[in-house]
């Protein structure tokens, strides 16, 4: 690996395998110089752009960035990989330092950006989210800065976007068909108008994403919503309180084993029947 330029004193532009690299380490830019020859570490994170246009983007955003930020987003990356038991995407490094950069400035300039998938997230993705909390603690800890709760579900997504383990395969045609389909089903049984415009139908839509990501993902077996653990109590609250949007549910559960042969498990039957109540009740005020 031969360095091509310094870009701080976190972070090099290299050749190896006759491509160019970003290398992200700490200190590795300290007293480098060009043509110099340097080893690969495991310690060493490295983005592999997919083209020189991307490679000029990296290496802008990364020379606009303090070091402290990289170095921090490195430490963050680390853990949360040991902790979700994951490999994350090499550009993560790069996406979550400028987040946090600019989610700092927003913050010096008293720019509120609020979160309005906060709860989604909270449910939906809970080690992440708590991952994202860490990661508020540790900016508090190295940059002294105070980000509000809002940037640890924003720092989530960044996590289940780069998740190597977990990206989906799907066709996107039939995906999207999918979506559509389910959001039919819910606005027709609750008698809504289904606006796209609307604050609500767009929460929904992102919200069955989320569902069908996660059944797509790890369809369930037989066996496994046999063996599944849930709140009987809160799912019998469900269906006697909530009795419209849980038969609501059973239809999205019906058209699910029709035309993808995936049963909704109970936890997601309830977190699906809880999510169409919502609706119904924010068109109903």
């Amino acid at each position: 690996m031969i360095i091509q330029n310094v870009l701080n004193n976190n972070a090099v532009v290299a050749r190896h395998q006759q491509r160019e690299v970003i290398v992200v380490e700490r200190g590795i830019g300290f007293r480098a110089k060009k043509d110099a020859k340097m080893a690969l570490r495991d310690s060493m994170k490295v983005y592999v752009p997919e083209d020189q246009a991307k490679l000029k983007i990296a290496t802008a955003t990364i020379a606009s960035l303090p070091s402290a930020y990289l170095d921090l987003a490195a430490g963050i990356i680390q853990e949360a990989e040991k902790r979700l038991q994951t490999t994350f995407n090499s550009y993560l490094l790069i996406e979550l330092a400028d987040h946090v950069h600019f989610a700092v400035q927003r913050l010096h300039e008293k720019i509120v950006l609020h979160n309005k998938l906060l709860w989604e997230i909270q449910v939906a993705y809970t080690q992440e989210y708590e991952m994202g909390e860490w990661a508020l603690h540790q900016i508090a800890a190295q940059l002294h800065e105070q980000l509000p709760e809002d940037e640890a579900g924003f720092i989530a997504l960044k996590f289940v976007s780069n998740d190597l383990n977990h990206q989906q395969t799907v066709n996107s045609l039939a995906f999207t068909q999918t979506l559509a389909s389910l959001t039919k089903i819910i606005f027709y049984n609750l008698g809504l108008d289904m606006n796209v415009k609307t604050p609500d139908y767009q929460r929904l839509v992102i919200h069955l994403k989320f569902f069908l990501q996660r059944m797509y993902a790890a369809a369930p077996s037989p066996l496994s919503l046999k063996m599944e653990n849930y709140d009987y109590v809160l799912l019998k609250h469900l269906q006697q309180d909530y009795a419209r949007a849980y038969h609501c549910m059973e239809d999205v559960d019906r058209f699910m084993q029709q035309k993808l042969a995936i049963a909704i498990p109970k936890n997601e039957q309830i977190y699906l029947t809880m999510h169409i109540a919502r609706l119904a009740k924010s068109f109903a005020e």
